[in-house]
């Protein structure tokens, strides 16, 4: 639930005890931006890396080029992540390892996150839509058909983005996960739109992590799905591993679903601040954010998407 605290006032307070960290401005800082309101969103840990919950507005502090800006509005946000995985269901020989893998996905993940599912084969189809009952995932993954056919991994993936750019309204952070081989895919979409569906990606503050299972009889490091899975994840804040056999794919899925947590805890119990810049600063100023609470890690962002 948010519970915005309306105020406006200027921060104070003894700069020694404050941490500031640097962050940088997209978008320069012209007159006209100087005079406007502008945004941002802060998570902030406690030295065991637990996510605070009761940061307050006279806490935060806000800089451009060592002034003090004026918080107009503070309020927390409890945006959850929404985990899309995708599964490539094309290879009887190791589909039993994946099932595993997603079960492992799973149960890393906390309570209450939301897990949609949709094969890869034949065509793209979907398993199960979005829930958090890990049962019904569990019966889900164990109902994935083989289907002894090429994939479409890239045309998923333009889907996907196409899907989270429509939701217009969402209030969640989007994950998108691909589960696949390194068999052949026949994706119907081209460079171009793989590269504006990362755009989109990017613009919606959605995550990629592709974990790629190499087979016997698959292509590799050279696989469609090594290459763009690698691309998307260095673009995406997310990432892309490639497993060499099944022993490793559990665990590897474990750990994505134990990083996936993470990012829920940090996204999901953070501040979005609305804050007036100080005047008489420079065209490219120097943006810090920090907090008068000692012991706390800060991080801000601009659009919540905690890494």
């Amino acid at each position: 639930m948010n519970t915005p605290t309306a105020r406006l006032r200027r921060l104070a307070g003894a700069l020694s005890a404050v941490t500031l960290v640097a962050f940088g401005s997209p978008w320069g800082a012209s007159p006209n931006l100087q005079a406007q309101d502008q945004v941002l969103f802060v998570s902030a840990t406690d030295e065991s890396g637990a996510p605070v919950t009761d940061l307050t507005d006279e806490e935060l502090v806000v800089q451009w080029d060592g002034k003090d800006s004026e918080i107009r509005n503070f309020e927390s946000i409890d945006w959850p992540v929404k985990v899309t995985v995708y599964v490539d269901n094309s290879n009887e020989d190791v589909l039993d390892d994946i099932r595993a893998g997603l079960k492992a996905l799973v149960q890393a993940l906390p309570d209450g996150v939301e897990v949609g599912l949709a094969s890869l084969s034949d065509e793209i189809t979907w398993v199960t839509e979005h829930t958090a009952d890990k049962a019904t995932l569990g019966v889900a993954i164990d109902a994935i058909e083989e289907k002894d056919d090429d994939t479409y991994f890239l045309d998923a993936i333009i889907a996907e983005a196409g899907t989270i750019a429509a939701d217009t309204r969402r209030e969640y952070f989007p994950v998108v996960v691909m589960v696949t081989t390194d068999g052949d895919d026949t994706s119907d979409g081209e460079q171009a739109a793989f590269a504006a569906a990362l755009g989109q990606l990017q613009t919606n503050g959605a995550t990629l992590h592709t974990r790629l299972l190499l087979t016997e009889e698959g292509n590799g490091a050279q696989s469609m799905q090594a290459l763009v899975g690698s691309a998307g994840g260095q673009q995406m804040q997310g990432s892309s591993e490639t497993v060499p056999g099944s022993p490793g794919f559990t665990a590897a899925l474990t750990t994505l679903g134990q990083d996936i947590a993470r990012k829920h805890g940090l996204v999901s119990q953070q501040y979005r601040v609305a804050y007036r810049p100080p005047s008489d600063v420079s065209a490219q100023p120097a943006i810090s954010v920090g907090s008068s609470r000692e012991g706390l890690n800060v991080m801000p962002t601009l659009d919540g998407n905690v890494p």
